[in-house]
């Protein structure tokens, strides 16, 4: 099947699969066919969704797809691809999912605990603390290339280390309390 693509604001086409992949097609780039209602993004459609997002090795043969010339008489049955000013992106980035489709981010990236991680660092337990920076400090960037599931991990992980540290210092703070406590009505009771 054969798509067109909206290329500034205007349908330039129609391409076989392997020539919109070889042209450098992203996923929400617009396109066109007979049969489609209006224009729809590159990746909603499952053909050119699982040639985008195939392995390395499958998607080679698409890769090497000379690309084609534009012949301007082509496009008269196609329709005006909407008006998609430039400053206008998808809300939310897409990540290739286990089965190889898309799945859109709809949420806020979770805390990363790292100022907690440091001020238990500082104040009251050192290890533990030390643990929670380093779980805490992978948090935004695990986020960022797309791996949601760790970045999740990594905050809960940030969280139980800075807590265990911040009981574990709470708990030596009392401790030391007490013996000075003890200390000192020891020496009270040596002067009776």
């Amino acid at each position: 099947m054969k798509y067109y693509v909206a290329e500034n604001e205007q349908p330039v086409g129609p391409f076989e699969v392997s020539q919109l992949i070889a042209r450098g097609l992203k996923g929400t780039d617009l396109v066109w066919t007979e049969g489609l209602e209006g224009w729809v993004t590159a990746e909603s459609v499952e053909e050119i969704r699982m040639a985008l997002y195939a392995p390395n090795g499958s998607s080679q043969e698409y890769r090497e797809t000379a690309i084609p010339e534009i012949n301007p008489a082509q496009n008269t049955q196609c329709p005006p691809p909407p008006f998609r000013p430039a400053y206008a992106q998808p809300a939310q980035p897409t990540q290739p999912h286990a089965a190889g489709f898309q799945q859109q981010v709809d949420e806020i990236p979770p805390k990363n605990w790292l100022l907690e991680s440091i001020l238990v660092t500082i104040l009251c337990c050192l290890p533990f603390g030390i643990v929670g920076i380093i779980k805490a400090s992978s948090v935004n960037s695990l986020w960022m290339t797309g791996q949601y599931d760790n970045a999740r991990k990594a905050s809960a992980d940030a969280k139980r280390w800075t807590i265990i540290g911040l009981c574990c210092g709470l708990v030596w703070i009392i401790l030391y309390a007490i013996f000075w406590v003890t200390i000192g009505f020891a020496g009270v009771l040596s002067e009776m």
